[in-house]
């Protein structure tokens, strides 16, 4: 009996890893194709030369705010329904709406199906779906070990989809190669929740399910953000768009401080590279340490890098900010879902996720503004980068004291 036991025990821990790596190759083929993607379509051999590089910017940005505001609900259902549902939903959608874009033909068009198509497809395909089935999975114990593997094994996005959709461009067009995208996001999509199980706790089952009773379970959800929720997701929110903000600018930055945006651009490219060891390690860490204190140290030594990106001036410079923003940079928003995990974990745990992560997509949205209108020459960038490490030099410290209660 006991070697069946532990037979039994062993056969569902395989299964459970085996279901962590099927979630990250869906989370890869969601953000490749519905976000790294658009690094290529944004050019002019995309809808970028088409309709203009400005306009799908515009697109993308909406379909950023739309998935803030879908997440609250997207949370609902993962919550109430569940997160394979919501995946295989969002994958058909995701790829509903990149099919319409290959046959947009004005400006107007565009934008809507990015925005109110797409947008709706990333709330219910990118992270904080795959974050409630992981706890689901795993007792607290285990998630800094669990939330390390997924968040290393989702860091290869940008370097599948990125020149894969550079490829389908220049062979079938723009056009074809959106559509080709979609069929890759539906059939991954569909596939990957048919593998995985999903255990809910012990409830009793509640009345049917209408329109009425799920905003009422959407308002139950959100009552539970209480003051430290709130305190937590100001921190999140300012170091969120300081990250974006500076980051955004990096080429044009460097540019305007005499290096060649060639070379710029294949150098912060590895910081995908550099990034992978810190989305495994620094995760698993918070087994040994609290994550929100884990999480105050990336938000300062992110004030770091964009320090030293203001006042770089030779290439071993860029090297530094490379590394020190590489080393942190992937771990930030798993140790954020740890975070929020160790205070909010439980049935509400999926409305909570949603709620913060609108303000996350407000804030991505933000960023790059803020420091486009404190300025884009030499100057002003030096000045937009150094608050931008200012802020996030406050945000680490209001993380810590908002957070390290828990842990006293």
């Amino acid at each position: 009996m006991a070697i069946t036991v532990s037979r039994s025990l062993e056969a569902a821990f395989s299964r459970r890893w085996l279901q962590v790596f099927a979630a990250a190759m869906l989370i890869n083929t969601s953000y490749g194709t519905l976000s790294y993607a658009f690094s290529v379509l944004v050019t002019e051999s995309g809808p970028g030369g088409e309709f203009g590089a400005g306009t799908v910017s515009l697109g993308v940005g909406l379909a950023r705010l739309v998935s803030g505001v879908a997440g609250i609900f997207a949370g609902t259902v993962a919550d109430i329904l569940g997160s394979r549902r919501l995946l295989a939903g969002g994958a058909i959608l995701g790829c509903a709406g990149l099919s319409l874009l290959g046959a947009v033909q004005s400006d107007w068009q565009l934008i809507l199906v990015l925005g109110f198509v797409c947008g709706p497809a990333m709330a219910a395909t990118f992270y904080e779906p795959v974050y409630v089935l992981m706890n689901r999975w795993f007792p607290a114990i285990d998630r800094p070990h669990a939330y390390g593997v997924l968040t290393l094994m989702s860091g290869f996005s940008i370097t599948i989809y990125t020149p894969l959709t550079r490829y389908l461009v220049d062979e079938f067009g723009w056009r074809q190669a959106v559509v080709i995208l979609g069929l890759l996001l539906a059939a991954v999509g569909t596939l990957v929740p048919a593998l995985l199980h999903e255990p809910f706790e012990a409830r009793e089952a509640g009345p049917r399910l209408t329109p009425r009773r799920f905003l009422s379970e959407t308002r139950e959800g959100l009552g539970h953000a209480d003051t430290r929720f709130w305190m937590f997701t100001l921190a999140f929110f300012g170091a969120s768009m300081a990250i974006s903000g500076f980051s955004f600018h990096m080429i044009s930055q460097l540019e305007t401080r005499g290096f060649d945006e060639g070379a710029v651009a294949s150098a912060i490219a590895v910081t995908g590279i550099v990034s992978l060891p810190g989305r495994l390690i620094l995760p698993m860490l918070s087994g040994r340490a609290p994550s929100a204190t884990l999480l105050a140290v990336c938000f300062g030594l992110l004030a770091v890098a964009a320090w030293l990106a203001s006042s770089a001036g030779e290439w071993w410079q860029v090297w530094v900010y490379i590394a020190v923003f590489g080393a942190v940079f992937g771990a930030v928003f798993p140790l954020r879902a740890l975070v929020n995990s160790e205070r909010f974990a439980g049935p509400y745990f999926g409305r909570i996720m949603g709620l913060q992560a609108l303000f996350l997509a407000l804030a991505g949205a933000s960023g790059p503004i803020v420091i486009g209108m404190i300025g884009t020459s030499q100057a002003g960038y030096e000045t937009g980068f150094r608050v931008a490490a200012a802020v996030l030099a406050a945000m680490a410290v209001l993380t810590w004291w908002t957070m390290r209660e828990r842990h006293a």
